[in-house]
């Protein structure tokens, strides 16, 4: 795995879709951190976040719901949050180096843990949850959604991303299409927008009702 850590050279050398298990993630983050945000905006040019909220923000009006960011990063996502209102949310992500810059974003907890293992929630127990990012390249499949359902309370909203490289090939077309098949939740929205503007990179932004 390369070493440079800077900027775009970062991205570009830091292969993550030949990632083979959490500890080489936990890795590229520690390396990335620093310089995460500047890289999110100047050289991927990412708009998942702000338009994952807004999307999210038509189905959750109540600005005091109890909402889960998984995969929660530098926090990104709990900015856009708090710019819309929110106050009741929390986060997880399996890199430290990153929670510790998330601290400063407004949420009432940050734990560490991986989607790739049992979240550290009780059932049932967020109003909605935000999971952006998260399923891309070498991160995490399409097994783990269920697990996300699981924590969130039915009727409540689960909004969440994919990148568009892996959505065929990972099989997330057709766990999706089964969780709602055996009544796991309902998609209320599906839609492709972009993700990555400065890679050309689009994503399927997904709204679904857990049952």
């Amino acid at each position: 795995m390369a070493k440079k850590i800077k900027g775009l050279n970062l991205y570009d050398n830091l292969d993550v879709s030949n990632t083979q298990n959490d500890d080489e993630l936990i890795e590229v983050y520690q390396k990335w951190a620093n310089n995460y945000d500047d890289d999110n905006d100047n050289l991927l040019g990412t708009v998942s976040q702000p338009t994952s909220v807004r999307f999210f923000e038509k189905y959750v009006e109540n600005k005091t719901a109890k909402i889960i960011d998984v995969g929660c990063g530098t926090g990104l996502v709990g900015s856009e949050l708090a710019k819309k209102g929110y106050n009741n949310y929390d986060g997880i992500d399996i890199s430290q180096d990153m929670l510790d810059i998330a601290k400063t974003r407004g949420y009432s907890n940050l734990f560490l843990g991986s989607l790739n293992d049992k979240q550290p929630f009780n059932d049932n127990a967020y109003a909605g949850a935000l999971c952006v990012g998260v399923f891309t390249h070498g991160h995490v499949g399409p097994g783990r959604l269920v697990e996300l359902a699981r924590i969130v309370r039915p009727g409540g909203i689960l909004c969440f991303t994919v990148n568009e490289g892996v959505y065929s090939d990972y099989g997330f077309d057709r766990k999706i299409q089964e969780l709602e098949a055996n009544n796991v939740w309902q998609v209320l929205e599906f839609n492709k927008s972009d993700y990555m503007t400065k890679k050309q990179v689009q994503g399927l932004y997904f709204l679904a009702k857990i049952q």
